[in-house]
């Protein structure tokens, strides 16, 4: 009786840690699926142990389509894997620093605006500063690979996609 209390505890406690993750993935959708195929006829392929090729897709359309975040995307190709990977990923970077730069120019622009107009000035800039702190406290170290492809070309290089995600940060009101 007491071993039978102990496995239904186990069960519980596994089912109780295990349902988030199910529930995080992104649905495979026929779009996807076909996205992954024309992938797969291309030559590009996962690395073994990761999420398969069509629940990377699924995961990049979630965050492409969620406005909390952004993503970006490099190609590169290198001798060795590693080596493309790591370009790869730095491109990807890259790419998110001159998007978050983006955002705090357009940022910029709305205070001058709100100042040059006079409507709440001071509560604008404030603001402003809140947002600058906001996006200077998130860190390049975070964001997530959404989806990791590679291919083996004919002349024996590796090419390497990596597509990034990263959490905006919370507008300030």
């Amino acid at each position: 009786m007491e071993s039978q209390k102990i496995r239904i505890w186990i069960v519980l406690l596994m089912t109780a840690f295990l349902m988030p993750a199910a529930w995080a993935q992104a649905p495979v959708t026929k779009e996807v699926k076909k996205q992954a195929k024309t992938f797969k006829k291309e030559g590009w392929t996962v690395n073994d142990g990761e999420k398969t090729l069509e629940e990377q897709i699924a995961d990049l359309q979630q965050y492409m389509s969620d406005t909390l975040y952004i993503v970006e995307s490099a190609t590169q190709k290198a001798k060795a894997y590693h080596l493309a990977l790591k370009s790869a990923t730095e491109k990807a970077k890259g790419a998110l620093v001159r998007h978050l730069s983006t955002l705090i120019t357009q940022e910029t622009t709305l205070v001058q605006t709100d100042q040059q107009t006079g409507s709440d000035g001071v509560e604008s800039q404030q603001a402003f500063n809140n947002r600058i702190k906001s996006i200077s406290r998130e860190t390049l170290s975070d964001a997530i690979p959404v989806l990791v492809i590679s291919r083996q070309l004919p002349d024996g290089t590796c090419e390497v996609q990596v597509h990034l995600a990263i959490a905006i940060p919370e507008k300030a009101e």
